[in-house]
């Protein structure tokens, strides 16, 4: 991505506050609902007994720790540190940029919710939470469109794989 491409996705939610405003709790909203329904998961699996709980804890478990360790030794500059333009969201994070945690969190969870559970549709409606969330980490300038997308990526092959073989 360019400096320009940047600036212009972005200038319009510094032009128009209220824009801002709703980019924020777009954010906010979405990263909510992702992690509140993984322990509404967790415990519905636990209360009903369900064998999947452990599979349920290890795959994103394991998968975010793998992918936390990847992103520090990658440690991207955040597109508003290369092109030295403020973020929408408040950020003043370093490096990290790629993958995007936040968005392979709410992907990998939107996939044990489709895989785990009886709430199929759910999980589908999660996954679409994901990719809106996607598009608000790069609106908002703390991310590039490689690092929302692979995120998504790394998130359903985790779960896919992770669910075959644990």
């Amino acid at each position: 991505m360019k400096k320009e491409t940047y600036i212009k996705m972005t200038q319009p939610f510094r032009d128009y506050p209220e824009m801002a405003k709703g980019i924020h709790i777009a954010n906010k909203l979405c990263t909510g609902v992702m992690y509140l329904a993984y322990p509404v998961l967790l415990l519905y699996l636990f209360v009903t007994k369900d064998a999947g709980l452990i599979r349920s804890i290890l795959v994103p478990g394991i998968s975010f720790v793998l992918l936390s360790l990847f992103r520090a030794a990658v440690n991207r500059p955040r597109p508003y540190e290369k092109f030295a333009v403020a973020p929408v969201i408040k950020k003043d994070t370093k490096g990290n940029s790629f993958p995007s945690r936040h968005v392979f969190s709410a992907a990998i969870i939107a996939m044990t919710v489709l895989l785990m559970s009886p709430w199929n549709g759910l999980g589908i409606v999660f996954l679409i939470v994901s990719v809106a969330l996607a598009i608000v980490r790069v609106v908002s300038g703390v991310h590039y469109i490689s690092d929302v997308l692979a995120g998504i990526a790394v998130a359903i092959l985790s779960a896919v794989v992770g669910y075959i073989l644990i």
